[in-house]
């Protein structure tokens, strides 16, 4: 049977035998790791991972309207795109296009208001929404992501189009 050797005293009185060489680049690494998880959780509240915050959601300024959509989604997860109208007295009727691009990715559960028809056309859905009292308006749109990955589609406003990106994690 073979016997437990005692470690040694050391200078500071302690009788512990560590590997403080490794101790110590443990450290470092915990402390940079600590860094990186932080710099992930400020991230997530920026909304750099979907579901909220300025990063999650991009505004593109049109001449006729406003159109507020998800830059960062969540696949299988809600989010809003929201279209606002800017006062228009002369048109009676404002119109919005979803492409087929925005179809193959997005399922829309509810637009609100409905809109007053719908038409299909060869490069997507149209939208038709009476012009609400000369002030504007805001259509919702509440999406959900079918999809995961980069997302390129085309909405067009009147006759207004903007190309906008989306990227869709798992």
């Amino acid at each position: 049977m073979s016997s437990l050797e005692k470690p040694a005293v050391r200078k500071d009185g302690l009788q512990l035998e560590e590997h403080r060489r490794f101790q110590e680049r443990f450290w470092t690494i915990e402390r940079f790791s600590w860094g990186v998880f932080a710099v992930i959780i400020f991230a997530a509240l920026l909304g750099a991972f979907g579901s909220g915050g300025p990063l999650a959601t991009k505004v593109s300024e049109l001449e006729r309207a406003v159109v507020e959509h998800p830059r960062i989604g969540r696949w299988e997860g809600t989010d809003e795109m929201a279209i606002r109208f800017k006062p228009d007295p002369a048109s009676s009727e404002r119109s919005l296009l979803l492409s087929n691009a925005f179809a193959e990715v997005f399922q829309v559960e509810d637009i609100q208001p409905l809109p007053v028809r719908t038409t299909i056309e060869a490069n997507g859905q149209r939208l038709f929404f009476d012009s609400p009292a000369r002030s504007g308006g805001v259509v919702t749109l509440h999406l959900r992501a079918q999809a995961a990955g980069p997302a390129n589609f085309d909405v067009m406003v009147d006759d207004e189009l903007v190309s906008l990106f989306s990227f869709i994690f798992p």
